[in-house]
């Protein structure tokens, strides 16, 4: 099958701190409306999901608040600060987080999940 390159495939990174997780400038236009994000962990597949919600989905009752998170999207990077997540997603794929320092992934939009995708199963 032939596959051609496009330089905006989706695909970007994710980066790992130790209270924040940050999505790289490749991924910005997929947060364009986003008002609140939902993360799931896929332990079989070694994936992250980030799904992005808009503001009337979100309060629309449909979700449980508690697992919405906000995110902070600027011109350079898109941040969910969330200490909790960051220890939840490490307790789960049994990582050490450096202090002042990250672990970087690949990370993709999934159009079909219309989720963020986070490769867990390697660093970049």
């Amino acid at each position: 099958m032939l596959e051609f390159y496009d330089q905006n495939d989706g695909s970007g990174t994710a980066s790992i701190y130790e209270r924040h997780i940050s999505f790289n400038t490749k991924l910005i236009k997929y947060f364009a409306d986003c008002y609140k994000v939902r993360v799931g962990v896929d332990m079989d597949e070694k994936r992250v999901y980030v799904f992005i919600y808009d503001r009337d989905f979100s309060e629309s009752g449909e979700i449980s608040q508690s697992s919405l998170l906000s995110v902070q999207v600027s011109k350079s990077y898109v941040r969910i600060s969330s200490k909790q997540l960051v220890d939840y997603i490490a307790d789960k794929f049994k990582l050490e987080i450096p202090k002042k320092e990250f672990l970087q992934y690949k990370a993709f939009y999934n159009d079909e999940k219309k989720a963020i995708i986070v490769e867990m199963g390697g660093m970049l």
